[in-house]
Formats: C-alpha cells, sequence, structure tokens
C-alpha cells in the first residue's frame, strides 16, 4: 500500500492530474491546434501514461514536467480564467433561477388568514407555473397547458382590480377557485350554490385559531367532488354575500377564501381574469408561526413538505 504521505503517492497523483487535465483540454480544442502541436501533445500523453503505467518514478517525474510544458505552452490559452469561471458560472445560475421562477416552480408567502384552515399564516408555498400552460413574456399567449382550471383548485394571481385601487399592483392574492366561466354563484346562509345546486357541508367541530384564541365552526365542504375545509365564525347562520348572485363571465374564475367570513374575495372586488392566475400551490415547503413565544415552537415541522388539497 503506498503512504499518502509518501513521495512517491505525490508524484504519482501529480502525473495522473497532468495527464487528465492535458488530455481533457486536448480532446476540447482539437480542431484549434495545428497537427504538428497535434502530434507532439499526443506522443507526450502516450509517453506519461506509459511513464505511470511501469512505475518508475524518475520517468514519471521526466514524463509529468515535459507534459506539463507542453500543456502550459500550447493548451493554456484555450483555459478559462477563474474569475471568468466564476461569472459564467454565475450568470448561469441567475438565468436558470428565472427560467425556474418563470416557467415551472415560484415561491410565495402567506401574509394573512383568508385561508385558514388549509393555509396559514407564516405558510411558504410552492406554486406549479406550467401546470395551466406556460405564459409567453410579453403576450397574453399561454401554450402547453397540462389541464384546465378545476372547481377547488387554490390559486395564486395578482390583484385583478389594481387601476381602481393602485395601491395594490403587482400584489398576489392566494384563494380558492368556486366558479369556473358560465357558473352561477350565490350564497345562502353558509352554503355555496353553483347553478342552483347547494354545495354539502359536513359538519366537523371546532376549529381555534390560536392568533386570537378564537374558535370557528369547522366543516368539509364537498365542491363538485373536490373536498377541503372550510371555517365559518361561531353564531353566524350566514356568511357574507358581497354583490352575489353572479354569473363568471368568460375568460375569468370566481375565488373565495377558506375563512369563509375573514376573506375579501370576489363576492366583493370581482372575478379574477384567468391571465392573472401565476399558478396553483400544490406544497407547503415551509412553515414559521410568528405568533408562538417559543423559539423552538416557532416552525411548524409538521407542515413542512406537506401537500395543499
Amino acid at each position: 500500500m503506498i503512504n499518502i504521505w509518501s513521495r512517491e503517492y505525490r508524484v504519482r497523483k501529480k502525473a495522473r492530474q497532468v495527464y487528465s487535465e492535458t488530455k481533457n483540454l486536448y480532446a476540447k480544442n482539437r480542431s484549434k491546434v495545428q497537427p504538428e502541436i497535434a502530434g507532439l501533445i499526443r506522443e507526450k500523453l502516450g509517453q506519461t501514461e506509459l511513464a505511470i503505467s511501469n512505475g518508475n518514478m524518475s520517468e514519471i517525474k521526466l514524463k509529468t514536467d515535459e507534459l506539463e510544458s507542453i500543456n502550459k505552452e500550447h493548451l493554456s490559452k484555450f483555459v478559462k480564467s477563474k474569475l471568468r469561471q466564476n461569472v459564467e458560472a454565475l450568470l448561469f445560475a441567475v438565468v436558470l433561477a428565472l427560467v425556474i421562477r418563470t416557467f415551472i416552480v415560484q415561491p410565495f408567502k402567506i401574509p394573512s388568514g383568508s385561508m385558514i384552515p388549509t393555509l396559514l399564516v407564516g405558510d411558504h408555498l410552492l406554486v406549479s407555473k406550467f401546470i395551466y400552460g406556460t405564459e409567453i413574456p410579453f403576450s397574453d399567449k399561454v401554450v402547453l397547458p397540462l389541464r384546465e382550471i378545476k372547481h377547488g383548485d387554490v390559486i395564486v394571481f395578482r390583484y385583478p382590480n389594481s387601476e381602481s385601487d393602485p395601491s395594490k399592483n403587482g400584489i398576489h392574492y392566494i384563494k380558492r377557485v368556486v366558479g369556473l366561466p358560465g357558473d352561477k354563484i350565490d350564497v345562502e346562509g353558509r352554503n355555496l350554490i353553483i347553478d342552483g345546486e347547494e354545495m354539502p357541508l359536513d359538519y366537523v367541530g371546532d376549529y381555534n385559531d390560536e392568533r386570537f384564541g378564537t374558535k370557528y365552526d369547522e366543516y368539509q365542504e364537498d365542491l363538485l367532488g373536490k373536498k377541503h375545509i372550510v371555517i365559518y365564525e361561531k353564531g353566524r347562520e350566514y356568511t357574507q354575500r358581497g354583490n352575489l348572485p353572479v354569473v363568471v363571465p368568460p375568460g375569468q374564475v370566481f375565488v373565495m377564501g377558506d375563512n369563509r367570513d375573514n376573506s375579501q374575495d370576489s363576492r366583493f372586488w370581482g372575478f379574477v381574469p384567468i391571465h392573472n392566475i401565476e399558478g396553483e400551490a400544490f406544497m407547503t415547503h415551509w412553515s414559521w408561526d410568528f405568533e408562538s413565544n417559543n423559539f423552538f415552537n416557532k416552525v411548524r415541522w409538521n407542515r413542512i413538505f406537506s401537500l395543499i388539497n
């Protein structure tokens, strides 16, 4: 066994490195090297390989030095500087990050309680940007959709009425889709009504909002086959109707929060144009409880990498 601290080990290691670097550099730039120089490089590569194989230390060192000299004289000009390599790596990383955020997945953070209990304040989400298709930059054209928007999808979108409220320009909202184009949306008591059909609510029990110590009635809502949890304030037998009833126009959707009595949504400010939708929220990758006084309990470990229903 060769001692890794021995001179023999260091000589062999350097020989292999010089041989590998020269061989790879020559292979990548063969067409740029003059024929006579190419022949010389191949000759020195062969001699170094043979010396390593024979194991004679003096021969290995001699041939390694010769190969290293040839490398520096004829191939070093093809080696990128460390600065250039770092700049190229940085630019590649930036471009890759932009492509991922624009076309594949983008992170978002939940700032409000309008989607409790599905989403909590401090949840950090991943949003699929391509599920409904990819929007071509600087246009409203969408290509390669994987599927259409469905009832019950939890979506992230740009606030649709920024013209009337410039302070919300560029702000992202997250809500659940309850109405698609052509649907007639209404509310009776606590029940959502779609095209005259009442969406069933099955009572689950009490829900406690730990931020304020407020208790709610928790239900499982069956939204045309999509079952999810919603909450209502105790003591109120109806939720706000806002501007209902309405019929969802083409190219738009109707959204509501799962915290039905504490959500500013389509009932009050109208429909969401489909081209305003950033994508579907599909996973909570991190969750931070700002209200917790115990530092070690601030991370909601049970919510990390949990799928969104």
